[in-house]
């Protein structure tokens, strides 16, 4: 089952997400809330990852190697927990070091509130208010940063096998049943004043 256009966006979504979510934590900063700040860091985060949900709110700060830009993520593969480690960009290592200096915590959740860790369920719903705020269709879950990041790094490299291992799929052949048909711009573009020289 190849990934529908409604299951992922487009850079200029992502631009308009990321850019949203930006400014509104640049706001809260000033007035010294925390929610704008969180969104910004979990919407960075899961577009640059392509974590599952339960990834994303098991992170620790342990789990960030700064110096090597990498991130370990515990993963079940056929029942059984594996430890792997995924390369990350310069700009979101140094946007979580930000985010970890500014919480002032050394160690634990990556995710944390008030009332303690948040859940998958907590980075859902900080997720969907970021689409609302962003004026993006509400269709656009959480998985969607995962099939979006898929997407767009199957197109730029080619490399079936780089997202394979990026989201953590057990068999290859998971990752080309869901990722390896044309994208729906690609097949826009194709069609697209086709007979004009």
């Amino acid at each position: 089952m190849s990934i529908g256009r409604e299951k992922y966006m487009s850079k200029a979504e992502v631009k308009q997400l990321r850019t949203i979510t930006e400014a509104q934590s640049i706001i809260a900063l000033k007035k010294g809330q925390v929610k704008g700040v969180k969104a910004w860091v979990l919407i960075d985060t899961a577009l640059q990852t392509g974590l599952r949900v339960s990834e994303l709110a098991a992170i620790k700060i342990e789990d960030i190697d700064f110096k090597r830009c990498a991130l370990k993520v515990i993963r079940l593969k056929r029942k059984k927990r594996v430890i792997e480690t995924l390369a990350i960009d310069k700009d979101l290592t140094q946007h979580l070091k930000e985010y970890i200096d500014w919480t002032g915590h050394t160690k634990g959740k990556l995710f944390t509130g008030q009332r303690g860790d948040i859940t998958a369920q907590g980075l859902q719903q900080i997720w969907k208010a970021a689409i609302k705020q962003a004026g993006l269709p509400k269709e656009l879950s959480i998985h969607s940063a995962r099939h979006t990041l898929a997407v767009h790094l199957l197109k730029k490299t080619g490399n079936l096998r780089q997202v394979q291992k990026q989201l953590g799929h057990s068999s290859p052949v998971i990752t080309a049943n869901q990722y390896a048909d044309i994208p729906f711009e690609d097949m826009a573009s194709g069609i697209t004043k086709l007979y004009e020289d």
